[in-house]
């Protein structure tokens, strides 16, 4: 993997000696830097110069070189998540509730990784609140508090360390009530209440808070609580974005040990039909808890489990690393244009495809309707239309950017699987989605100018027919009719053909 260290190294030293970046393009390519890599890198070097003696220079530089290699996105996708991000940094909400596994606070190398991760976070505008679990395997209570308390610390020095002040919150401190444990003794105690005015206080002196998982009796008696009941409650007080579980190994894992990605609530709760995977008595849990938690928060929050060395991926990218966790939000099916905004419709099409649709497009397509697959928010759709081949043809795919890193795109392609046996489409060759498409499908043409794909085709005759029914369809964009006063904030990626 490319170490980001040695090319920040590499960068600073640069600055330092007021060379060019672009007279040590040889030396980054040495280490492993792809071109667009090196060209942001170039970019931004002249946009933000180094100085010596300036701390926080530095630590910028070193995150911008950090984020492009660590993330593996591209500029586009970075300045969209960035950009996305850090408008709410001019806010007094909190963006987000972070819970870190005792196995990561063990963990030296992980725990690095995460305070390192916290740090860059902070760096940007982005304040988490951190919280560790109280959970352990000791045989008495104190020696639980005093493990708890001990990685609590660790944590606390590390991220100091990173040059982020932080504020360990202690059992007992007036944060967190709680009833003791039924039947007495020295199990899990009861949530009653977390109070915000020291957490409050200590974001205001701009210190990240630790709050430990205990709770405080009205007696004074201090029990731990469940750490997931403790970010639950703390997330409804506080409305975060994010709701991040950061653990070792990442999200959960489907019968053939892969990550399984997006995980839509309620839906995926009531029906897990045409799923590759199938829900453990774990994830099943944990979705009714998740699922309990996503009703009381914003509809665009989430809630993500992934591991501390790829929680920034999961954050600033459309290609998440963990388990991602989200509100589905409604898809309706129509099948005509009638009941449609067309209006708001041809606005999704021009962002995503930041081209213009010809005038005529929608009167051409009315007597061909199929199905259209449309989000409530008209952030998505899929619009399908009748073939003589019988096998219906997608002619249009589109998801807003935004609505692609809330997983709007899986949601509406699962909701395709689950509506149509058998589709094909055609995108153009340099389309950048296709690496998406070819995941998707079950067969494909090439002639250089245009991907033909399907799914649910076995047939090789019915192949050849779906291949000369998608190439014979005329183009429904004005020739050289790219759009480019769309406003940055609504930039979208293109997503079909």
């Amino acid at each position: 993997m490319l170490s980001w260290k040695l090319v920040n190294k590499l960068c600073i030293s640069s600055f330092q000696k007021n060379i060019p970046l672009s007279l040590v393009r040889p030396e980054l390519i040495k280490l492993g830097c792809r071109k667009n890599l090196i060209r942001s890198l170039v970019t931004t070097s002249r946009r933000f110069p180094f100085s010596n003696g300036d701390f926080m220079s530095n630590l910028r530089n070193s995150d911008l070189s950090r984020f492009l290699i660590e993330i593996g996105t591209d500029p586009k996708e970075a300045r969209y998540w960035l950009k996305t991000f850090k408008s709410h940094a001019g806010s007094s909400d909190l963006f987000m509730v972070v819970t870190v596994d005792n196995g990561v606070l063990e963990n030296h190398s992980m725990l690095e990784k995460f305070a390192s991760s916290i740090s860059f976070l902070y760096r940007n505008g982005i304040s988490p609140l951190l919280v560790c679990g109280g959970e352990g395997n000791q045989s008495t209570f104190m020696a639980r508090k005093d493990y708890c308390i001990r990685n609590a610390l660790k944590l606390n020095d590390i991220l100091e360390s990173h040059g982020t002040n932080a504020r360990v919150l202690y059992p007992g401190c007036g944060v967190v009530s709680a009833e003791r444990p039924e039947h007495g003794g020295s199990g899990t105690g009861h949530l009653l209440n977390v109070s915000l005015d020291i957490i409050k206080s200590s974001l205001a002196t701009q210190h990240l808070p630790i709050v430990l998982s205990y709770g405080e009796t009205t007696q004074g008696q201090i029990f731990p609580i469940s750490s997931w009941e403790l970010t639950a409650q703390m997330s409804r007080l506080l409305q975060p974005k994010k709701v991040m579980l950061i653990n070792l190994c990442g999200g959960f894992l489907d019968e053939q040990g892969k990550v399984i990605a997006n995980i839509n609530l309620p839906t995926d709760l009531v029906s897990t039909e045409n799923k590759i995977w199938k829900p453990t008595e774990e994830l099943t849990e944990t979705m009714i808890n998740v699922n309990k938690l996503l009703c009381e928060l914003p509809t665009d929050s989430s809630v993500v489990i992934t591991s501390a060395d790829t929680m920034l991926r999961e954050l600033f990218s459309h290609q998440g690393s963990g388990t991602f966790f989200r509100s589905a939000e409604a898809i309706h099916r129509y099948t005509s244009l009638d009941k449609i905004d067309l209006d708001r419709l041809r606005a999704l099409l021009h962002k995503s495809f930041l081209k213009a649709l010809t005038d005529t497009y929608f009167d051409e397509i009315s007597s061909q309707i199929h199905a259209v697959y449309l989000s409530e928010s008209y952030s998505g759709v899929a619009i399908i239309l009748k073939s003589p081949t019988q096998v219906p043809y997608m002619c249009k795919f589109a998801v807003t950017n935004k609505a692609q890193g809330q997983g709007t795109g899986e949601m509406l392609w699962d909701h395709l699987l689950r509506c149509e046996p058998h589709l094909f489409w055609r995108s153009k060759t340099d389309n950048p989605i296709n690496t998406w498409y070819f995941k998707k499908c079950e067969g494909s043409y090439n002639n250089h100018m245009w991907l033909v794909f399907w799914y649910g085709v076995s047939d090789p005759n019915l192949s050849a027919g779906l291949i000369k029914d998608a190439l014979r369809r005329t183009e429904s964009f004005v020739p050289n009719g790219f759009i480019h006063n769309i406003p940055s904030d609504d930039e979208e990626e293109r997503m079909g053909g």
